[in-house]
C-alpha cells in the first residue's frame, strides 16, 4: 500500500508542476477550471484532470498485480550460524567438495547445517515466493545470473552464512493467462 500512495503523491506532484496555468481557454471558448486540460486522441477531445491521471495509474497497477504472478523458487540451503570469516572459508571448501551434486548437497546439509531443515529434509526450504526470505538470500536466489541446479554462495544474512542450491525457479512476473 505504501508504494501505491507514494506513486499517487509523485504523480500528483508531476501533474501539478506540468499544469501550472490557472485557466485553460480551448478553441471552443469554454474556460476550463484550474488544472483541467483537453487531451485530443484520434480527433476526440477529452477533459483530463489530475484525479483522472491518478485513477488511471492506480487502475494500471491493480491490473498488473492481478494479471501477473510473483516469481517463486524451490531451494535448499546449508546454514552455518557463525558470522566469522573462518565459517565463510569452511563453506567455500564445502562448495568445492559438493560441486553441483544434489545428493551430496543434501548429505552435507544433514551433516553440517545448523538449520533444522538440514537434519529433516537435506536443507530443503520448499517452494517460496520472492520476498519471503531475507533480502540477501532473495537477491541471490532470484538473480537472473544465478543458474538453477548450481550451488550458490557463500551468502551472508543476519542468520549466518549460507550455501544455496536452487532446484527450480519460474520467470518473474509471468502473465497468468
Amino acid at each position: 500500500m505504501q508504494s501505491i500512495s507514494r506513486a499517487i503523491l509523485i504523480l500528483s506532484a508531476l501533474v501539478n508542476t506540468a499544469l501550472a496555468a490557472d485557466v485553460d481557454s480551448s478553441d471552443d471558448g469554454i474556460e476550463r477550471p484550474f488544472l483541467t486540460r483537453d487531451l485530443i486522441v484520434f480527433g476526440i477531445r477529452t477533459p483530463i484532470t489530475p484525479m483522472t491521471l491518478i485513477i488511471l495509474a492506480v487502475s494500471g497497477y491493480i491490473l498488473f498485480t492481478n494479471l501477473t504472478k510473483p516469481s517463486t523458487a524451490t531451494a535448499s540451503h546449508i546454514l552455518l550460524d557463525d558470522s566469522s570469516d573462518a565459517t565463510k572459508e569452511k563453506l567455500v571448501k564445502l562448495k568445492k567438495e559438493i560441486g553441483n551434486d544434489k545428493a551430496k548437497f543434501a548429505e552435507y546439509a544433514a551433516k553440517h547445517s545448523t538449520c533444522p531443515s538440514g537434519k529433516s529434509g537435506g536443507g530443503s526450504l520448499g517452494k517460496f515466493r520472492m520476498g519471503a526470505m531475507v533480502p540477501p538470500f532473495d537477491k541471490v536466489v532470484f538473480a537472473a545470473k544465478s543458474k538453477v541446479g548450481e550451488v550458490l554462495g557463500p551468502v551472508q544474512t543476519q542468520f549466518g552464512w549460507h550455501l544455496i542450491l536452487v532446484h527450480e525457479r519460474d520467470e518473474q512476473r509471468s502473465l497468468v493467462l
